[in-house]
């Protein structure tokens, strides 16, 4: 299934709208046919979950070159890890749930040098499709998380967007082969 991924802005109805303003906000949508029983936490599972090999080797590399400057980096961690927290909404290393509701999870990682909020939100949309949307909120803490995010800067849309893709396939698959999501 060929899936578009479209910038869009921040929907006024979102649950992150509350930590607007910020130093840098966008968000990404897509319309695909997801099952009702999918959710905002399996989609948030599968967006931390479904990296390719491309995307891992970004994260491996910007892991080496901010270890220096005290910059949190993940650890290799199992997704199984990450659906517990996001379905108990407790820490998880560099991550923890800040809100949800039954249509939007916001993941929040928090470091000394910026807070990003990550918010996958589900809406109803034409013709019996659903409108998936991924919304990416940062307050820099100082200086050099200001200039942290601004050089990862061009490579978050070419990842949010496709990661957004993986994890929407995902549980477009699970959906179809009736498994369990979580």
């Amino acid at each position: 299934m060929n899936l578009k991924v479209n910038k869009v802005n921040v929907d006024k109805a979102f649950l992150a709208n509350k930590y607007l303003p910020a130093n840098y906000a966008d968000a990404f949508e897509c319309i695909a046919p997801i099952s009702n029983h999918v959710t905002p936490d399996h989609l948030q599972v599968a967006f931390w979950g479904s990296e390719k090999s491309w995307i891992k080797a970004l994260f491996k590399l910007r892991n080496m070159l901010v270890k220096p400057f005290g910059l949190k980096t993940s650890k290799k961690e199992s997704t199984v890890s990450i659906a517990m927290c996001i379905e108990k909404g407790t820490s998880h290393h560099i991550a923890s749930v800040s809100d949800r509701s039954p249509n939007e999870t916001i993941l929040l990682l928090d470091d000394r040098h910026l807070k990003a909020y990550i918010s996958i939100s589900i809406a109803e949309a034409e013709d019996d499709l659903k409108r998936v949307t991924v919304c990416t909120i940062v307050h820099f803490h100082n200086w050099f998380g200001y200039l942290y995010f601004y050089s990862i800067d061009l490579f978050h849309s070419i990842v949010v967007r496709s990661m957004l893709k993986r994890s929407i396939r995902a549980n477009l698959q699970k959906s179809y082969n009736h498994f369990p999501i979580l």
